[in-house]
């Protein structure tokens, strides 16, 4: 265990146990299939403990960077830091950053070191989440909604998806967004073919 604050949650992987089963992750895997068919590289930023980089086994370089608590896993390399003090020797294929953004008090400054890290950019955010009757722990930017991450990102997303979990009544809609390092890439029939190719 580690003396950051919020550490123990992600430490133990509770945070994971809890969310483990959401379809928003159904999501994230099928588009990081669907379009890293190819992927040699995947950076994971703001990992806090959860294992989803295991399912994507076929790429040979992983990466898991978070500032308290990154994953540790077989072929995996964890990473605790801080994004803008890291440097990297090339751009990933894959950058996935997903609940974070939200988090993160320079949002717009955090979206853009995103962009640089890979040349595929997979976000995702919780969408339009009520701040009352409360703020939901550590959220410093709800509600986000599509405007708002598109402002931090200073672009228009290639592809977005509002993901819904069934059976939920409060704070259940996530969006994600894929960032091409072509902002007039469009994601159609070809994301099936596995797109990433060097």
């Amino acid at each position: 265990m580690t003396d950051i604050p919020g550490s123990g949650t992600y430490a133990s992987q509770s945070y994971w146990r809890k969310r483990s089963d959401m379809l928003y992750y159904r999501y994230i895997d099928w588009i990081v299939r669907a379009t890293g068919a190819k992927a040699r590289s995947l950076i994971d930023v703001g990992s806090g403990n959860c294992p989803y980089l295991d399912w994507f086994d076929w790429i040979p370089e992983r990466v898991s960077v978070d500032i308290r608590v990154p994953y540790a896993g077989p072929g995996i390399r964890s990473i605790t830091g801080d994004i803008h003090r890291l440097t990297f020797p090339e751009r990933f294929d894959i950058c996935s950053c997903l609940q974070v953004l939200e988090h993160v008090p320079e949002a717009g400054l955090f979206a853009q070191r995103l962009l640089t890290l890979g040349r595929l950019v997979i976000v995702s955010v919780p969408y339009k989440w009520s701040t009352t009757p409360v703020r939901t722990h550590g959220h410093i930017h709800d509600p986000v909604d599509y405007e708002k991450l598109t402002r931090w990102m200073g672009r228009e997303a290639n592809y977005k998806i509002i993901v819904e979990e069934p059976f939920s009544v409060k704070k259940n809609k996530r969006l994600i967004a894929l960032y091409d390092e072509d902002p007039e890439r469009k994601f159609n029939s070809s994301l099936r073919e596995g797109m990433i190719v060097r």
